[in-house]
C-alpha cells in the first residue's frame, strides 16, 4: 500500500504542457526532439516559455531525462531505447543509402549462381540440386542472375530469344521444382545485375507501373507463394564471418588481374564469396596477425558458350557452406564437368 501510494506521490502530474507534448511526440515519433520543440513553442507560445522549455517536456516523455525522471513517468510507451542521430548544425535531409547486411538463417547451406533461367543448363542444375537434397542443406541462397532477363536488357536483342513472359513462367516453375525439393529449407534469391534489368526496364518504359505491388519482381515470380525471401539491391548476405556477394556489387572496375577470387579480395579484404563470373576459383591470404583470408569464386549453372562469349572460360559449378560455431563456417567450391562433380 504504501509502495502504491510513494508511486503516486511521485508520478508526474498530466499538466496541459505535458499532454500536448505527449499527444505531439506520439504523432511524430520519428521527429528529433528540438524540432518538436520548436514546432510547440511556435504553436503554443501561451503554454511554453521557449524551446528550452517544451524540449524539457520532451525529453522527459522520451525517456531522456535520467533515471529519476523515467521511473516518475508513468507512461513509458514514447521511451526510446537507442539515442537519435544528432543533427545540430540542422544539415538538409540525406537520401544516401545504407546498405543493408543481412544475417541469412540456416545450417548447411546450398548456394546456387548464376543460373540464367531460361537458359540454365538443366544437367548441371540437377547435380547442384541432387548434391544439395543429399547433403542435407537446410538453406538455400539464389546468388543473384537467377533469372537472364534478355528482352528487357539494354542490349540489342536477339528476336530468336525467348520473350520475358516465357522467361517468367520458367522461372515460376523453377521455384516451385526448388521449394518442393526444399520444402522445410530457408530459400533465399539475392538480385543480381541481370534482375536489375526489370527494375530499369520498368523505370524508363513503364513509370506508372513500377511503385504497384502486383508488378513488384517478387510478386511476380511468385515468391512470396513459395516462402521465398527477396533481398533487392546490393545487400551483401553473411553466413557468419563470411560474406556473400553476387559479384556485381563493384561495378565494371572489378576486373580480375589472376582470377575472380584474387578480385574479390583485393576488393573486400575479407573471407568473401561471389558468382558473377561464371567461373571456380580459390585465393589465399595471411595477415599480420596470423588471420587466415580465404576468397571464393563460384561457378555458374547455365550455357557455357552464350551467343555473346562463344569462347568463354566458363565453367559449372555451386558451393555448400556449413556454418560453425562462433561465426567459423567450411566452404566446398564444386566444380562440375559433363554431369559430374570435380
Amino acid at each position: 500500500m504504501k509502495d502504491s501510494l510513494n508511486k503516486q506521490r511521485m508520478a508526474r502530474p498530466m499538466t496541459a504542457a505535458r499532454q500536448i507534448a505527449q499527444e505531439t511526440c506520439s504523432k511524430f515519433p520519428e521527429a528529433p526532439s528540438l524540432t518538436l520543440a520548436k514546432k510547440l513553442f511556435a504553436e503554443y507560445p501561451e503554454v511554453y516559455k521557449d524551446e528550452e522549455h517544451a524540449r524539457d517536456y520532451i525529453r522527459t516523455i522520451r525517456g531522456k531525462h535520467g533515471e529519476k525522471e523515467r521511473k516518475r513517468t508513468a507512461d513509458k510507451s514514447l521511451f526510446e531505447a537507442k539515442p537519435r542521430p544528432l543533427n545540430p548544425f540542422a544539415l538538409p535531409k540525406s537520401y544516401a543509402k545504407k546498405r543493408r547486411h543481412v544475417e541469412v538463417k540456416g545450417t548447411k547451406f546450398l548456394i546456387l549462381c548464376d543460373v540464367h533461367i531460361p537458359y540454365q543448363d538443366n544437367e548441371a542444375l540437377t547435380v547442384a540440386i541432387n548434391e544439395g537434397v543429399r547433403q542435407g542443406c537446410d538453406a538455400v541462397i539464389l546468388n543473384g542472375d537467377a533469372l537472364d532477363c534478355h528482352m528487357i536488357s539494354d542490349f540489342v536483342k536477339d528476336p530468336r530469344k525467348r520473350k520475358f513472359k516465357d522467361e517468367l513462367y520458367a522461372m515460376r516453375q523453377f521455384v516451385d521444382t526448388l521449394r518442393g525439393q526444399f520444402p522445410t529449407a530457408n530459400i533465399y534469391y539475392k538480385e543480381g545485375n541481370h534482375e536489375e534489368r526489370y527494375w530499369r526496364y520498368m523505370r524508363v518504359k513503364a513509370p506508372e507501373l513500377f511503385d504497384i505491388d502486383a508488378f513488384d519482381f517478387a510478386s511476380l515470380c511468385h515468391l512470396d507463394k513459395h516462402n521465398i525471401t527477396w533481398i533487392d539491391g546490393k545487400s551483401k548476405l553473411n553466413i557468419g564471418k563470411l560474406s556473400i556477394f553476387h559479384g556485381h556489387e563493384f561495378g565494371k572496375q572489378f576486373l580480375p588481374s589472376v582470377n575472380v577470387a584474387r578480385g574479390l579480395f583485393m576488393k573486400t579484404k575479407v573471407s568473401a564469396l561471389c558468382g558473377h563470373h561464371h567461373q571456380t576459383a580459390e585465393h589465399n591470404e595471411r595477415d599480420a596477425n596470423g588471420k587466415f583470408i580465404t576468397c571464393w569464386g563460384v561457378g555458374c549453372l547455365s550455357e557455357l558458350s552464350p551467343d555473346y562469349n562463344p569462347y568463354s572460360k566458363y565453367n559449372h559449378g555451386f558451393a555448400i557452406v556449413e556454418k560453425g560455431t562462433n561465426g567459423n563456417y567450411s566452404v566446398k567450391n564444386l566444380r562440375i564437368h559433363e554431369g559430374q562433380i570435380l
